[in-house]
């Protein structure tokens, strides 16, 4: 009985101590502690984890996307040859600076395409980006961009217009004709190796075994006409020398 006495008095003392008065404030505090350092606290993942669902987040929390791919600089003259089109007819001509070796086309930069029925048309284009013909009246223009790399090139047939003038190199009784020239008639001194300027009289269809003969404009002309065929073929053009009138 005693020891039982001593028992109760022992737990009334711990209660006192621990400040609480009766059984039921003893039974909230143990409700409120907090668990014993013996039972592990659960696991809270970290919110800087990787996850497969946010790859572009680094452990700092920091979004290191890819940057934006540069855009590269448009080159206006290949966008210029490229808008030109197999049929349109373009203004340009060989002004006979680069010789009769090579073209020097009269612009850089191919113009707006003219009507090809008018006097202004000087070429038209056959083809593009392609292997061009190089015949009598045949050529090519093309441009290769610092920019891209890539190159665009245009076909080019000669359109001949009657009146107009050409640039001619003379060698005896020969004459070379630029057949891809156009010239002032009254130009002078002509671009060398050119030591004429050639004067269009006509440009014909080819009859069979066409020659200067069939360049006679009328009965008894004892004119001397430099001819070519041309149009693979199908075209007569006839020529003199540019004498002023």
């Amino acid at each position: 009985m005693w020891a039982l006495f001593g028992g109760i008095a022992s737990v009334l003392s711990i209660l006192t101590w621990l400040g609480v008065s009766n059984a039921a404030e003893l039974k909230d505090l143990l409700a409120d502690s907090p668990p014993s350092s013996s039972s592990p606290a659960p696991y809270t993942p970290s919110s800087n984890a990787h996850t497969p669902d946010n790859p572009g987040t680094s452990e700092g929390g920091t979004d290191e996307s890819d940057p934006e791919p540069s855009t590269p600089t448009p080159d206006p003259t290949e966008e210029a040859f490229k808008a030109i089109s197999a049929g349109d007819c373009l203004a340009v001509y060989d002004t006979g600076r680069g010789g009769t070796t090579s073209i020097d086309w009269s612009v850089d930069v191919p113009p707006d395409p003219v009507s090809c029925a008018g006097e202004q048309a000087q070429v038209q284009v056959t083809a593009t980006d392609t292997a061009c013909p190089t015949s009598h009246g045949k050529s090519y223009w093309s441009y290769q961009s610092a920019t891209t790399g890539n190159t665009t090139k245009l076909c080019l047939t000669r359109i001949y217009h009657a009146t107009y003038c050409m640039l001619g190199q003379q060698s005896g009784d020969s004459i070379s004709l630029g057949m891809m020239t156009a010239v002032d008639c009254r130009r002078e001194p002509v671009p060398a190796p050119y030591n004429q300027i050639m004067h269009i009289t006509g440009v014909y269809r080819a009859p069979a075994g066409a020659n200067a003969n069939n360049c006679r404009r009328a009965a008894g002309d004892q004119t001397r006409y430099w001819a070519w065929l041309v149009d693979d073929g199908a075209t007569l053009l006839c020529t003199t020398i540019y004498q002023g009138v």
